[in-house]
């Protein structure tokens, strides 16, 4: 029997699947993560929120959505195909396009993605120093998505929204950025998930809020995949509720950033992933003897190279990549290999 080319790219059975953006938003594979970073393609270095990047990515069930900066949605979806004679599964990641509000995304920055009843949520933004498209009301847009489609949310979280806190399913903490000719004006606020009001905040009670809660105040799993790394921890996570929270683990100022995911259910038994933006990865598994985690050190796809998000899904932890060059950023892409590596 002639053997079948499956869709997708092929995630290798004991190493990283290695994929970088052209500037069109597409995904190139690298042969090999140690090849030099000529092989990729050519990327001039741009501000990071004009730059095409792979900015952020959210779970939904066995797939999920990542925002591509300046381009749109895509679907990554992990296949696992029996092979034949007894050999092992051929994994293979596929990618989509998800039709997305073009001049939303043309226009504004990726900012945060987040899980809100069933589906996902994208802040885009404008920055207040490198945006060069003229200006759009409103500044901000909300996008809900799904697996078949995207859309605006209206009337949103309001105008001039500059960044989104969602630390619980049902309040959102949200900070507002108005720039006039000669000032800027900041507001706070607490908001449901359909924008409505729940108060409005001082700046130091909104810190408050937003502030890293210490690590022993994180889910059990999430405190057994931090025991495997060493040294502080900036830990920003997905929890299964959709929310994102941020705990700590020493001193801030000293934390390395990390992004981790708690998973809800039969996940293959993981329990929960971190990976740091040093190419520490974390994995905690669900044992018959309770929760146990193990540590890998995957390379990084080229030279300066940093982690900037990661989720798991479907068997698969999937790792955004950029290569940072500070306020710019060159090649970006995602790593891909299998959870149960």
């Amino acid at each position: 029997m002639a053997n079948v080319e499956h869709p997708g790219f092929r995630i290798p059975d004991t190493s990283a699947l290695v994929l970088a953006l052209d500037a069109g938003g597409d995904f190139t594979e690298a042969p090999d993560p140690s090849q030099p970073a000529s092989i990729w393609p050519a990327r001039t270095p741009t501000p990071f929120p004009l730059a095409v990047s792979a900015a952020t990515a959210q779970p939904l069930g066995e797939s999920a959505l990542l925002a591509i900066n300046r381009v749109g949605l895509k679907v990554l979806t992990p296949h696992r195909y029996p092979a034949a004679g007894g050999n092992s599964p051929e994994w293979r990641l596929e990618i989509q396009p998800l039709a997305t509000p073009a001049a939303d995304f043309s226009t504004r920055s990726v900012a945060i993605s987040w899980g809100d009843r069933g589906e996902a949520r994208f802040l885009l933004y404008r920055h207040p120093i490198f945006e060069t498209t003229p200006a759009s009301s409103p500044s901000s847009s909300l996008i809900a998505a799904t697996l078949k489609d995207a859309r605006v949310l209206e009337p949103g979280l309001g105008e001039n929204v500059y960044a989104v806190y969602p630390v619980e399913p049902g309040s959102w903490l949200v900070q507002y950025r108005l720039e006039t000719s000669d000032r800027v004006e900041t507001s706070y606020a607490r908001l449901t998930p359909d924008g409505t009001i729940l108060e409005t905040l001082e700046r130091a009670a909104f810190e408050r809020l937003a502030t890293p809660a210490p690590l022993v105040a994180a889910p059990d799993a999430l405190r057994v995949a931090a025991s495997a790394l060493v040294g502080p921890l900036l830990i920003e996570a997905r929890l299964p509720d959709g929310s994102r929270k941020t705990f700590v683990r020493g001193a801030a100022g000293d934390a390395a950033p990390a992004w981790a995911q708690v998973l809800d259910g039969d996940a293959d038994g993981v329990a929960a992933i971190i990976a740091s933006d040093d190419w520490r990865v974390s994995i905690a598994t669900r044992e018959s003897t309770g929760l146990t985690a193990t540590a890998s050190y995957p390379a990084a796809p080229i030279p300066g190279a940093r982690a900037r998000d990661a989720v798991c899904f479907g068997g698969v932890i999937v790792i955004l990549w950029e290569e940072d060059i500070f306020p710019d950023v060159g090649a970006s892409g995602i790593l891909a290999f299998k959870a149960s590596l």
